[in-house]
């Protein structure tokens, strides 16, 4: 009793080392000297302090290896009474990958190389079932230090270490689809890397975009767009080669990593498998997916030495597969590099020319084919970054991806009214202005509110601007952009068609939405008069210009440079022509001098 008393009064949360530390010492003490209480009187104080506890004890003879285990060891494990005689029996319990932890841990105690004996390992339970332990104890030792007896305790932590093994796969995978995610991909790489240095073998990343997966989520909602994610997620990882490991990255992107590849063929031939996989119907309850991936691929050596090298080497790849339009494949080169970096620094420097003020409107004019009168001028954006002037087609395209277009765009609509205000001001009514609008520009609503109620700021009359859009408006015929044209056009101002034939626009289109004119993209312009006298374009050209009539369109021909080329359009009845002909754009100022003192006698 004075035993029992004294361990339960040392049962104090976070004290149970200490029931054991001082038991053990009163059982060595007694058993070296043969003290007035035998050791069956401390296993018993033990199974009571463990009982109350909850934890089950045990004690075991390193030099007969007999074990004996208290009540509720065995309750915890589901056991009868003397099942576990000794240490074979106990081991055969133990989980086969978890057996060497344990034997170095029981035996660095027992050589003295460890303060006390701690090990979590699991156990197999009578219900077949492994169940995870928590094995703690103490040797007690002779006058020489050698260990003749253990005792110890056993605490179930089955919840803890399944709850522990649940945030380890959460924060290792990704919750949507059950993929290892892009912090167990680096550690893999990693790895990877390592072995493929060590047997010179190569290696590869296959970084996977889906095209358009924002249309999906915008038009289906973002439920269709998860589940999308999860059946490409599942068709990727039932069709993965092996030697392939599948990640995603986040967003709609996946990562694959090649193991061993024998050259760069290797690794095109798996992205063009799982790039057939993904462009296959994917059935998913009540939709049908159809989509396509962009897939940029690098190679170990010969791409980068190093992880992050190579995934940004493939990330760069990636994109210039979706530049191409997408569902392609494209393999790193250095010269991708020097896109990239010129890419973010001229973002840089657009950035700062908002800032700045670099920007210009210049103004092309556009007269009548046949008698040369003004009808009109493209308002058209230069750039001027000191001494440098940025071409369009270099600095647009960036503005576009970086979203930087948006406040370009304001700053567009701003300028163009406000010269035209003062043009009026100076020279009385004049032909309309014409402004492009990016297709981005219609993502925010109420681009046409900004317009209509800077016209009406000042002073203007509709009919004073015209607003060009692009076929890739048209992509989104049932959405907002269609509705924001509505109101333009409610509103009186004029919209035109701009580089038409190049997009994805349909005859049905054309009726249904407020377009007022069409103009014929230049590339056409540019074939139409071929010097070997052959018809070139001249029968697409003939065709559009029917066509708009039979809507009562207006036709404008972008990109005329040559007099041949005015003849022939004027031939087949073309209204409106814009180009090097005529007039380069202008700055405001050289182009009032030109075209609005005295239209009369326009170019």
């Amino acid at each position: 009793m004075i035993v029992a008393s004294l361990l339960g009064s040392l049962l104090a949360p976070g004290r149970l080392f200490s029931v054991l530390l001082v038991a053990s010492l009163l059982g060595s003490a007694l058993f070296a000297y043969g003290g007035w209480l035998d050791f069956q009187s401390i296993r018993r104080a033990y199974d009571m302090a463990m009982l109350a506890a909850h934890d089950g004890f045990w004690e075991w003879d390193p030099r007969t290896k007999k074990l004996h285990v208290g009540t509720r060891l065995l309750e915890i494990l589901g056991y009868r009474e003397d099942f576990l005689p000794d240490t074979n029996a106990w081991l055969k319990l133990v989980h086969p990958d978890d057996i060497a932890v344990y034997n170095k841990a029981v035996a660095q105690h027992l050589k003295g190389e460890s303060d006390f004996f701690y090990c979590e390992y699991r156990v197999l339970a009578s219900d077949a079932n492994y169940r995870w332990i928590a094995s703690r104890g103490l040797a007690v030792r002779d006058r020489k230090g050698k260990a003749y007896q253990m005792v110890g305790s056993v605490t179930d932590i089955t919840d803890r270490r399944q709850h522990q093994e649940e945030m380890e796969f959460l924060a290792q995978h990704d919750a949507l689809t059950g993929l290892p995610n892009r912090l167990l991909f680096a550690e893999h790489l990693q790895e990877a890397i390592g072995l493929a240095k060590s047997s010179g073998n190569k290696l590869a990343v296959l970084f996977i975009d889906l095209d358009r997966f924002k249309n999906i989520n915008d038009t289906l909602g973002h439920r269709a767009g998860d589940q999308l994610l999860q059946l490409v997620a599942q068709c990727l990882r039932s069709e993965m080669p092996t030697g392939c490991s599948l990640y995603r990255q986040g967003g709609d992107e996946f990562i694959v990593l090649i193991t061993s590849i024998r050259d760069a063929k290797e690794a095109t031939d798996t992205a063009l498998l799982l790039k057939e996989k993904i462009t296959a119907p994917l059935a998913g309850g009540d939709n049908d997916f159809f989509t396509s991936a962009s897939i940029g691929i690098s190679i170990f050596p010969e791409d980068a030495s190093d992880g992050e090298t190579l995934l940004r080497h493939a990330d760069t790849a990636m994109y210039e597969a979706k530049a191409a339009g997408g569902n392609a494949i494209r393999s790193h080169t250095p010269v991708m590099d020097q896109r990239v970096t010129f890419r973010m620094s001229l973002e840089t420097r657009l950035r700062r020319a908002l800032q700045e003020k670099q920007f210009e409107l210049h103004y092309q004019p556009q007269v009548d084919a046949t008698s040369g009168k003004l009808i009109g001028a493209e308002a058209l954006i230069r750039w001027h970054d000191g001494e440098n002037s940025i071409r369009p087609d270099q600095f647009i395209p960036v503005a576009e991806e970086s979203g930087l277009i948006i406040p370009i765009g304001e700053w567009v609509i701003d300028c163009a009214i406000t010269q035209i205000a003062a043009w009026r001001e100076c020279f009385g009514e004049i032909p309309p202005i014409a402004i492009n609008l990016s297709p981005r520009q219609f993502w925010r609503p109420s681009v046409s509110r900004h317009i209509i109620e800077h016209m009406q700021a000042a002073g203007l009359p509709s009919s004073a601007l015209e607003v060009e859009i692009t076929e890739s408006v048209l992509l989104d015929a049932d959405g907002g952009s269609v509705e924001e044209l509505m109101q333009l056009r409610a509103a009186g101002i004029a919209i035109a068609l701009d580089d038409f034939g190049t997009g994805y626009s349909s005859l049905s289109y054309l009726q249904r939405l407020p377009i007022s004119t069409l103009k014929i993209d230049r590339s056409f312009i540019n074939n139409l008069v071929l010097d070997d006298g052959s018809s070139g374009s001249e029968p697409l050209v003939r065709a559009i210009i029917a066509m708009a009539k039979s809507l009562s369109l207006s036709i404008v021909a972008e990109g005329v440079e040559t007099q041949p080329q005015h003849r022939q359009l004027r031939t087949l009845g073309c209204d409106i022509i814009q180009g090097y002909l005529i007039s380069r754009p202008l700055a405001a100022t050289e182009f009032a001098d030109k075209f609005l003192v005295d239209r009369s006698t326009p170019g």
